[in-house]
């Protein structure tokens, strides 16, 4: 929040405003410009790209830690930043001599998004020129030969590939093929969960990421509250129950903190109740699945998701019922059969639980119901606010 945002909060011009302020503020798939308090953090990736300040190419890099440490968060808005000191962007069919920037260029792709050869070499491009670039119409290796010329007429490319190694995006040594493929002025730098020794590349360099420490964590809250909500909405007492239950993951304390802003504002409260921070806790599941991941699922899939966690107690209580119930919403024009498969795939992928409902005597499987791995109140807030906008 800048200075003129909080003059204006003092002087009561957002008198009446609702719980929820600024909903991306606080939403745990939003990342800010200026990440706060990992200061340190940022100072270690600049050690290892401090060959580029003086135009080469830095050291390969991987970087690791724990879901909600703020890899994610840091990385992207650095990136951005870094971008902006690489020079102008030009046009990718280009038969003029380019001017070479002072520092290679910096690319940031989310892999989650870019699951494939052909969207990772089409996010590149994006991110590389103004031109527009087709989705349909043109093949994996004609974005490679593109990829190619920007880069004999362009500056040098640090990529850096996020949320690597995850059940729906591939591998750090896959990605690393899919890069070295397109030319050697290319460094990789992968972003993931799994320590060094536990993927399948060797990285010139490594950074970690912790888990957020208490006095950190609030910091960050008290920050992303002070934009994202209506003031004095969210007490530091609260905050601080929120962070202690969070125990370090950013990503769980955001989700716990607009679960409960959204239960406030749907009991017409104006600030966020005792009981609200314990709906907002209760509703983020521990283990809990990125929010990330669901969303970035086609939407058909988000569709059924979405439709599973709006189900009633009872319409959950069975595979079998939840699947007839889901198959008669509106919104989903698939079979019983279809839905079914697809949510058995998203249990296998570990975005659902299979529970099992209760012992029988007789031949088969016992009868199960599936239990979202996600915060499905977050969840269903953002699908809504997204089908609003479009």
């Amino acid at each position: 929040m800048n200075i003129d945002d909080r003059i204006e909060r003092r002087l009561g011009y957002d008198a009446g405003m609702s719980v929820l302020a600024d909903f991306e503020a606080v939403s745990p798939v939003k990342h800010v410009e200026s990440p706060v308090a990992r200061g340190p953090a940022i100072e270690r990736l600049l050690d290892v790209f401090e060959p580029a300040f003086s135009g080469s190419l830095p050291p390969s890099l991987y970087v690791y830690g724990p879901k909600g440490s703020g890899k994610s968060a840091v990385v992207s808005a650095l990136f951005d930043r870094l971008a902006s000191h690489s020079g102008p962007r030009r046009a990718i069919q280009t038969t003029t001599r380019a001017v070479e920037p002072t520092i290679p260029g910096f690319v940031y792709v989310d892999a989650r998004k870019a699951s494939t050869r052909f969207r990772l070499y089409h996010a590149m491009l994006a991110a590389m020129s103004d031109d527009p670039v087709p989705d349909h119409g043109i093949g994996t290796e004609e974005l490679a030969d593109s990829l190619r010329d920007a880069m004999r007429t362009g500056p040098d490319l640090v990529v850096a590939v996020d949320h690597t190694n995850e059940t729906e995006t591939p591998t750090a040594a896959t990605l690393i093929d899919w890069l070295t493929d397109v030319g050697e002025r290319v460094t990789p730098a992968c972003l993931g969960r799994d320590p060094p020794d536990a993927i399948d590349w060797e990285p010139a360099a490594t950074v970690e990421f912790a888990k957020y420490r208490r006095h950190v964590l609030v910091e960050l809250l008290t920050s992303r509250c002070s934009t994202g909500l209506g003031r004095d909405a969210l007490s530091h007492d609260q905050i601080r129950e929120i962070v202690e239950w969070a125990a370090g993951d950013a990503h769980d304390a955001l989700a716990a903190v607009m679960g409960a802003a959204v239960n406030a504002e749907r009991a017409g409260a104006s600030t966020v109740r005792s009981g609200d921070v314990d709906a907002g806790i209760d509703g983020v599941p521990r283990p809990c699945v990125a929010l990330g991941r669901v969303l970035a699922l086609p939407e058909s899939r988000q569709r059924l998701l979405y439709e599973l966690a709006g189900l009633s107690e009872e319409e959950r209580s069975t595979v079998g019922v939840a699947t007839e119930a889901i198959a008669a919403r509106p919104g989903v024009d698939l079979s019983a059969s279809t839905v079914r498969r697809v949510l058995y795939e998203l249990a296998d992928a570990g975005l659902l639980e299979r529970v099992t409902v209760h012992q029988s005597d007789g031949k088969g499987r016992p009868p199960s119901r599936l239990v979202p791995l996600f915060p499905t109140v977050v969840f269903r807030e953002l699908f809504d606010r997204r089908v609003r906008t479009g």
